[in-house]
């Protein structure tokens, strides 16, 4: 089996061993980190860059492995492919680096979907803005401290601080809006 495989190798043209070598050797690191993501040793592989380049390094950069061995793996496996099939060398490197640019991109946009997706839970009270509540503690008219609004938001009940807009009070029990976030345990309401 070996000296088949390795007769196998030895028979393809120099820019072919070099294109798959390339794709083998990135198939194996993307398994490899595929491996090591489910089991749970991701690591954080991101390299800073500046802002004026345009792309966000928060895990979903360019210039980080999962992109450059996507970049790779495409490269490797299009150029590979397109000398094989009879294509120029020229034409094979044009070939895979669109392939492996392609890649990238689409590495590129998967991580920022799934990262875009994570949440941590945290209840921010900026969420609340123009979400409806029930009047907790009755609120004094005109902005006047004191009172309490329960609020419903993101599948979430909170009980903050508020203020009512109207000038006349809103009794316990009375539907209200959040219409302006004042601080971080502050709401200003109008009744609905």
């Amino acid at each position: 089996m070996d000296s088949s495989l390795s007769a196998f190798w030895t028979g393809l043209p120099v820019a072919q061993q070099v294109f798959f070598g390339i794709g083998i050797i990135a198939g194996v690191v993307a398994l490899v980190m595929g491996v090591m993501s489910a089991v749970g040793l991701e690591h954080h592989d991101v390299v800073a860059l500046p802002d004026s380049i345009g792309w966000d390094a928060g895990g979903g950069g360019i210039f980080s492995v999962k992109p450059l061995t996507g970049f790779l793996l495409g490269f490797g496996w299009a150029g590979g492919i397109a000398s094989a099939n009879g294509m120029g060398l020229f034409a094979a490197i044009v070939v895979a680096t669109l392939s492996g640019s392609l890649v990238m991109a689409l590495v590129v946009g998967l991580l920022r979907l799934i990262l875009g997706m994570r949440s941590d839970g945290t209840a921010r009270i900026a969420d609340t803005l123009n979400a409806a509540g029930t009047v907790y503690v009755s609120l004094p008219p005109s902005r006047q401290a004191g009172g309490q609004v329960t609020v419903h938001f993101r599948g979430r009940q909170e009980t903050f601080q508020a203020l009512n807009r109207s000038d006349r009070p809103v009794p316990s029990g009375e539907r209200v809006r959040v219409v302006e976030v004042l601080d971080s345990q502050t709401v200003l309401v109008e009744p609905l």
